[in-house]
């Protein structure tokens, strides 16, 4: 074969492995692969018979990544097998530049270092070399050592070959394979530097995402731990889901990228509720606004009650004054049944202002009738015991917020909306945004922010609303209302699906799959697992 051909063989063949590594460079997503790659890439080019690759980690030290040895037949998979290391090669000792390790030199000085036989080279230090020949039995004698540049021109790491073979025999690397093998060091650069932004990358917007979890902690707990939650519950469900061989959802599948997706997305469900006004969002009792304004009320029953005393006192006065007669018994009969009346609805007043129960038709008449019953003096000006608005808060219907603040509170979502809309998602985290904006909607229609239906909504936007549904159920740590054993949870859930608000064939997996069961013994007390009648639980799915 002629020089001519020799040379334009050698030069296909690393354009063909440049092309290999630059097509690789944009579908291999593993970096390790890809580090092994471009080294097996560089042994062929250079015709040698090993290599290895050292990263420069945060202590400042070159970190073995990977290792080939055709002679001792070790391949990366070989070395991940049999946990062959190799120790970290510092860059500095006492604050100097390392000048014994020849990695630690390219690495410090970006050189590149051929070395014809590492036995007769100084002033570089060997002696690991020569220790592990003698183990192995190996001649470690030629050697090229390059540095890996990223796009800022700093050394990332170092790659070694070792031994250029030439029909048997052990030869120097020639200067045509050392800027041959540059190119290899450029593209394994740009690899690695690219995999290493998109790992910080992702690594920075999902500590943003709990971060914002934490700062809603630190203005709600519990809203905190809700947020906390919601997302692990939320992969519990879907892990599920992905795992059903029964049913529509039979082929579901959630790949790595779904997962990392729906986690972030968890994360930020949430978010909207920075902008909700405290007093709102940590309204525990119907009249609570900065303070409970019970104790208020419970003021002015006082006054009432003071009232009712002085009353009968000023009729008994009149009476004695004017020669009247007068029955005492009565009078203080009717005295006592009057203060025996303000006790009741003191404590009636105090009963239904935690809002954990639903209030009936003839319990809203009731706190019309208690303001109406007792008028007071305040500041000369004569008043009903309640005012419009302490009516209104009193007579909410379930829960702590009336009309006007539940609209409030609905607007998390808006702002959540706002908040993520605003965020300029890559493509690999395009469906953030509608996985943490579903939660609220309904499956016909009627939820909110969009009003989306079944239909309109990916599946994992829909386990997420069982999820947050669960969660906010179950939950000990909520100011106003106690933790609910999970039959009961279940069975209000199954309302929920009767009334399509959320999804029945999602809710039959978390239901005959127990995924609730993992759930509250991890986040939730094991005392609100009681019996469980499937039976009993409304909008559950039979599946053949």
């Amino acid at each position: 074969m002629t020089e001519l051909m020799t040379k334009t063989l050698f030069e296909q063949s690393t354009l063909q492995h440049l092309l290999n590594i630059s097509i690789q460079l944009g579908s291999e997503k593993n970096t390790d692969i890809l580090m092994e790659n471009i080294l097996m890439a560089a042994i062929d080019v250079a015709g040698a018979d090993a290599g290895s690759i050292y990263l420069v980690n945060q202590e400042k030290e070159l970190e073995f990544r990977t290792v080939i040895n055709k002679s001792l037949l070790l391949s990366p998979m070989e070395h991940h097998e049999k946990n062959v290391t190799f120790p970290n090669i510092p860059l500095f000792i006492d604050g100097q530049e390392n000048k014994a390790a020849i990695a630690a030199h390219s690495a410090n000085t970006g050189e590149v270092t051929n070395i014809d036989d590492v036995y007769d080279e100084l002033p570089f230090d060997f002696s690991a070399a020569r220790e592990m020949d003698k183990i192995t039995g190996y001649r470690t004698k030629s050697m090229l050592t390059f540095p890996l540049r990223d796009h800022t021109k700093d050394i990332i790491g170092v790659i070694q070959l070792i031994n250029a073979i030439d029909q048997g025999n052990i030869i120097p690397f020639s200067e045509k394979a050392e800027k041959q093998i540059l190119s290899f060091a450029t593209l394994g650069a740009v690899a690695l530097t690219n995999h290493s932004l998109i790992h910080c990358m992702e690594e920075l917007f999902e500590s943003f995402a709990k971060t914002i979890a934490s700062v809603i902690d630190e203005k709600s707990s519990h809203t905190g731990n809700h947020c906390h939650r919601v997302p692990e519950l939320t992969m519990m469900i879907a892990d599920a889901v992905h795992s059903t061989k029964k049913g529509p959802f039979s082929s579901f599948i959630m790949t790595s990228e779904d997962r990392y997706q729906l986690g972030i997305a968890g994360w930020l469900h949430d978010c909207g509720k920075i902008g909700i006004p405290d007093h709102i969002m940590e309204k525990s009792k119907k009249l609570q606004t900065i303070f409970d304004r019970i104790e208020y009320i419970n003021a002015k029953l006082e006054i009432a009650s003071r009232d009712i005393d002085l009353e009968f006192k000023d009729i008994v006065i009149e009476a004695l004054t004017n020669d009247k007669a007068i029955d005492l018994k009565q009078l203080e009969l009717k005295q006592k049944e009057a203060q025996q009346q303000i006790s009741i609805d003191r404590a009636f007043l105090k009963k239904i202002n935690i809002g954990g129960e639903f209030l009936s038709e003839n319990q809203t008449d009731r706190v019309h009738t208690i303001a109406k019953r007792y008028s007071i003096s305040l500041g000369g000006i004569e008043q009903p015991l309640l005012s419009a608005d302490e009516v209104t808060n009193l007579n909410i219907k379930r829960g702590t917020l009336n009309d006007e603040e539940r609209l409030i509170m609905q607007r998390h979502m808006n702002i959540a909306q706002d908040i993520l809309e605003a965020l300029p998602f890559p493509k690999h985290l395009s469906k953030v945004s509608e996985y943490a904006l579903g939660h609220h909607e309904k499956v016909d229609g009627s939820g909110y922010p969009r009003g989306l239906t079944r239909d309109q909504m990916s599946i994992p936007a829909r386990v997420m609303a069982i999820a947050d549904v669960f969660e906010a159920l179950s939950a000990a740590d909520r100011p106003y209302k106690q933790a609910k054993p999970v039959s009961e949870c279940l069975k209000i859930m199954g309302t929920l699906v009767n009334d399509q608000h959320l999804d029945g064939d999602l809710f039959t997996i978390f239901v005959l799959e127990k995924v609730y069961e993992n759930y509250i013994y991890k986040f939730a007390s094991p005392e609100q697992l009681d019996d469980i009648n499937l039976d009993s639980i409304p909008g559950l799915q039979r599946y053949q």
